[in-house]
Formats: C-alpha cells, sequence, structure tokens
C-alpha cells in the first residue's frame, strides 16, 4: 500500500499548537511597540503607587512620633528649677508653667490635627488639642475640637471619652440639659465602653444640679444593681445614693397666677 506524503503546509495545519504560537509571534511583531508602551505605563503606574504609598507611610510614621511627642509635652511636669529646653532634665519634658506646657503641646498637635485629616492619629491629636486648649482658657475652641472628635466613629473609645470631657464642660458652664443630654446618651449607647457607673455618677450630679432628685436616685439604683460590670464603683455609687437621699427635696417654683 502506498503511503500519502503530506506537503509543508498540510502538516502544519494539522499542528493547531504550532499554528496557535505562530500568530502569537506574528501578533507581537507586528503589535511590539504598542505592547512595549503599555508595559512601560503599566511599569510606571506600579511604581508610582508604591511610591505614593511609601510617600504616605512615611508622613503616617512622622505623625505618629509628633502625637507622641504632643502627650509627651501635654503630660510634661511643671517646675520652677526647669530651664528654657524642656527635654534639657532628661526623658520627661519639663516647664517652668503649666501655660508653657500647654501651649507647647498645643503646638505639636495643632500640627497634626490640620495635616492629616480624619485618620485616626488625628482625631487623637485634635482630642489632646482640645484638652490643651481648656487648660489654656480656649473653650470655644476647645469645644469645636472636642465635638469633631465626638461625631467621628473612627475611633469609637476617644470619641466617647471627648463626650465625657464636653459633658463635664457644659455642666461647668451650668448648661446641664446639655450635660445630661450626652451622659444620658452615653450610658444607654451598647457600644459605648467607658465605665458606666461612672458616668452615672456624673450624671446623678448633672440631675441634682437640675433639682431632679427622683430622677438621681433612679440611676444611681439602676447603675448599683447592674452587678459585676459595676463592682468597682459598688461603694461609691451606694455612697452618692445614700448622699442624695438624705438631700432636702428641690422646692418647686410657685406657677404663675392664669390671667
Amino acid at each position: 500500500m502506498g503511503t500519502t506524503k503530506l506537503t509543508r503546509k498540510e502538516i502544519l495545519a494539522e499542528d493547531p499548537v504550532r499554528e496557535a504560537m505562530l500568530r502569537l509571534v506574528d501578533f507581537f511583531r507586528i503589535n511590539g511597540k504598542t505592547l512595549g508602551i503599555a508595559a512601560i505605563i503599566v511599569l510606571l503606574i506600579a511604581f508610582g503607587g508604591y511610591g505614593v504609598f511609601r510617600y504616605l507611610q512615611n508622613q503616617e510614621i512622622q505623625a505618629q512620633k509628633q502625637l507622641a511627642r504632643g502627650m509627651d509635652l501635654f503630660h510634661a511636669e511643671v517646675s520652677e528649677e526647669a530651664s528654657e529646653d524642656p527635654d534639657s532634665s532628661g526623658s520627661i519634658p519639663k516647664f517652668k508653667n503649666e501655660k508653657d506646657k500647654y501651649q507647647a503641646a498645643a503646638a505639636e498637635l495643632t500640627a497634626v490635627a490640620s495635616r492629616r485629616g480624619y485618620s485616626k492619629t488625628a482625631i487623637i491629636a485634635r482630642y489632646y488639642l482640645g484638652l490643651s486648649q481648656l487648660e489654656l482658657g480656649l473653650e470655644e475652641e476647645a469645644i469645636k475640637n472636642l465635638e469633631a472628635v465626638a461625631g467621628n466613629s473612627r475611633n469609637r473609645t476617644v470619641g466617647f471619652l471627648a463626650k465625657k470631657v464636653l459633658a463635664f464642660v457644659y455642666a461647668g458652664s451650668n448648661n446641664f440639659q446639655e450635660a445630661e443630654k450626652i451622659l444620658d446618651g452615653m450610658i444607654k449607647d451598647p457600644q459605648c465602653d467607658l465605665p458606666k457607673a461612672e458616668l452615672s455618677l456624673n450624671l446623678s450630679r448633672v440631675l441634682m444640679a437640675q433639682g431632679k432628685k427622683d430622677r438621681a436616685v433612679q440611676v444611681l439604683t439602676e447603675a448599683n444593681s447592674q452587678g459585676p460590670a459595676y463592682s468597682a464603683f459598688n461603694q461609691q455609687l451606694t455612697a452618692e445614693l445614700d448622699r442624695i437621699k438624705r438631700e432636702p427635696n428641690p422646692v418647686s417654683e410657685p406657677k404663675s397666677a392664669q390671667p
């Protein structure tokens, strides 16, 4: 039986893998310049993205260092023997007076808060900036910063701490209704991770300042019955409750005569 001899064209046609490879080579030969440019663009984007990431990472590291510096200054010691350089006495900064201490802290914290937007680092910086401003008597600026922190959900614990300070500030300026609203809301909020017994103590004092004795007794009684979660404050709650019960009932304001 004779054999049939295939031509080169027929052999190539029967090898789909080889045919695909040849087509791929032809494709790169024809479009090589375009693909090369595309590859360069992809590489530039990749390296650019990495560069941006590294830049942002370095910026965040620097911000965290500056935040730590601001917190160190906020907690610095005050001594009449302190020199002009607060760092000359060792690892703990020392200032001659409270004003210099909080001004130095505010300067560092302002830089972090203004440059880092709404990052977690900026939230903490803004909280301590608000505290520093309160110490400097800048209550309006302090409230603005603390309210910004209180309304931010990226760091809930710091947000609740800011609310607690705001309640203290409002109570100090006799705005007891606003202080009551903040404290009552925190106690009822299941996400609030601050000691609610302490919040209840503060709320009871705000209520008493408004003559709301019955409500204050109710708040302390409920807090005192919560069990182990409140055990560390049970003694304080009981003592405050006994004290309030001994307080004379508030005298109601006489109602105005009807016309």
